[in-house]
């Protein structure tokens, strides 16, 4: 039932914007969608930008622990392929502005999961401070690259938009992946 009903929330929510731009939805419209009161929907998430968000978060979680992807190369290939048609449709997404954007919230969130896997590799030793500079400057790099590519703005194939972003990742980053800790 939780399951369910949080998919209920995020697919009202996808409609949605579909639809019209963010600014113009309500957490009452995402419930009637849903089919739930707001009692419920709070149970769940905390606002419409983190129903927005958690588009991202499912997609990116789903192909770095999801077990097939063997490197940060493979990540970008795949969120350029089946990650960039399933935020296509929710394009509008882009048009929210500020510290709760999209765009915002695609940067701290890749930031982090690139930080948690370097963690994990160097036996949860962190990041230099030269190397927090570099995947501030990349993350908000590839988060505004990336609505500028679902914009139409980039003409490039997915193949070639993943080697180059991979060419671009810090040096000192790009090769560590997910760990097995079993």
């Amino acid at each position: 039932m939780v399951n369910r009903t949080r998919k209920a929330i995020v697919e009202s929510f996808n409609a949605l914007i579909a639809e019209k731009p963010f600014a113009k939805i309500t957490v009452d419209d995402i419930c009637k969608g849903a089919e739930i009161g707001r009692s419920t929907f709070y149970r769940y998430f905390k606002d419409r930008y983190d129903v927005m968000n958690d588009n991202y978060k499912q997609l990116l979680d789903g192909y770095v622990y999801g077990g097939d992807i063997k490197n940060y190369r493979d990540l970008y290939f795949k969120l350029y392929t089946s990650g960039s048609s399933f935020l296509k449709d929710v394009s509008g997404s882009f048009k929210s502005s500020g510290v709760n954007s999209f765009e915002h919230f695609i940067y701290e969130y890749s930031y982090g999961t690139v930080e948690d896997i370097t963690k994990m590799n160097r036996g949860g030793k962190g990041l230099s401070e030269s190397e927090h500079m570099q995947l501030d400057v990349y993350c908000y790099g590839i988060s505004f690259m990336y609505k500028k590519w679902i914009e139409g703005k980039y003409s490039l194939s997915a193949d070639k938009a993943a080697d180059l972003l991979y060419e671009m990742m810090p040096e000192s980053l790009k090769h560590y992946w997910i760990v097995d800790q079993t």
